[in-house]
């Protein structure tokens, strides 16, 4: 791939949408597994534990959230081709499939740091990752989220074990 702002800008329009298609049911997360490094370090500065980053095969787990639709909306790409680097400023929506109920939309950027393999594709090698803050009143709403994300992996993780 020749790196010029409109490819990369195709690449990663291309990568949002792959995501917002593939994300939370369990036979599809592996299909974003070709956007990634294999050494993928992913800092995800929303979560409590930034001390060490996670793996490729932890992020695409993390995208494993059957019913519960994630859509990721890119705003503005900022690109800096010198370093390889592309920052997303992005909205973040949820919503549970089985009852319809959508979550206020939250604002995100990450910090994806490129790499060409060896087959000159672009791949993603990094991701520093940020979300907006909850407020007080939205605290509860947001751990109902996260329980919600965490019952839906597990019982398509139960699903797969049978």
């Amino acid at each position: 791939m020749e790196l010029t702002y409109n490819n990369v800008v195709k690449w990663f329009d291309g990568y949002f949408e792959a995501f917002n298609k593939n994300a939370g049911p369990l036979k599809t997360v592996p299909n974003m597994e070709k956007y990634f490094a294999s050494d993928l370090q992913f800092w995800p500065y929303n979560m409590a534990n930034t001390k060490q980053p996670s793996s490729r095969e932890e992020l695409l787990m993390s995208m494993v959230h059957p019913g519960l639709h994630e859509e990721l909306t890119p705003r503005e790409y900022v690109i800096d081709l010198k370093r390889m680097v592309v920052v997303v400023q992005f909205q973040l929506q949820f919503t549970d499939e089985p009852s319809g109920r959508v979550w206020p939309a939250r604002q995100a950027s990450a910090h994806y740091h490129l790499a060409l393999d060896e087959n000159k594709d672009l791949k993603i090698k990094k991701i520093v990752y940020f979300t907006e803050r909850s407020s007080p009143d939205e605290a509860a709403s947001q751990t109902e989220l996260m329980e919600l994300w965490k019952k839906y992996r597990e019982q398509a993780l139960a699903e797969q074990q049978k």
